[in-house]
């Protein structure tokens, strides 16, 4: 018997696209073929609990962000920032460098596969912390359909989509791009061959 590798493989993915496109469906996917995952976006609202965020937070949004009982209206929050470069750079500075710090830690750690969804990956210049980046993409109006079956309307999609790269830009820019319009068992075909596909 030939004796097992000490220092097995390690592939560590970025996983990015636009909004609505199903990033969060390929990262339960991954799940399922032993990933371990991690989502910015979670890591950034565990930064609402935390009063070294909270402070700064109050200083610079103002009262109106928080709910009754003292914690962050997220929703209230997004209409602020979203509606303003300056104001979502701000939040961005507050909450980012903490939130790396996350997910850089589990990177870190020795897990064969590391899988962590960052939809800013290629805007804010991430791309480099791992080893391939993974784009889920869908048509535009696939996407729209999705966004507003979650109750968003026009408005709220054009706002963050404008703060983003287009799903084109992202898709040119991925190692491998996931085609997220049809059946779930087109989309865990694709995932499955992704993996089993050895990449420089």
């Amino acid at each position: 018997m030939s004796p097992s590798n000490p220092n097995p493989p390690r592939v560590r993915i970025g996983l990015t696209g636009g909004i609505g496109c199903g990033k969060s469906t390929v990262l339960e996917i991954l799940q399922r073929h032993g990933a371990t995952t991690a989502q910015a976006d979670l890591l950034a609202r565990e930064q609402f609990d935390n009063p070294e965020v909270l402070k700064p937070l109050r200083e610079t949004f103002g009262e109106g962000i928080f709910g009754p009982e003292g914690k962050v209206d997220r929703a209230a929050l997004g209409r602020i920032v979203f509606s303003s470069r300056e104001r979502l750079a701000k939040l961005e500075a507050l909450l980012h460098p903490a939130v790396r710090a996350a997910w850089q830690k589990i990177c870190d750690e020795p897990h064969p596969l590391v899988v962590i969804e960052i939809p800013l990956l290629f805007e804010k210049n991430l791309f480099s912390s791992f080893d391939l980046t993974w784009c889920v993409a869908a048509g535009s109006q696939t996407r729209h359909q999705r966004l507003q079956a979650r109750g968003w309307n026009d408005e709220q999609i054009a706002q963050r989509e404008a703060n983003q790269w287009t799903v084109a830009q992202k898709m040119q820019n991925a190692d491998v791009v996931i085609w997220n319009e049809g059946s779930l068992a087109h989309l865990e075909a694709q995932v499955a061959r992704a993996l089993a596909t050895p990449r420089a």
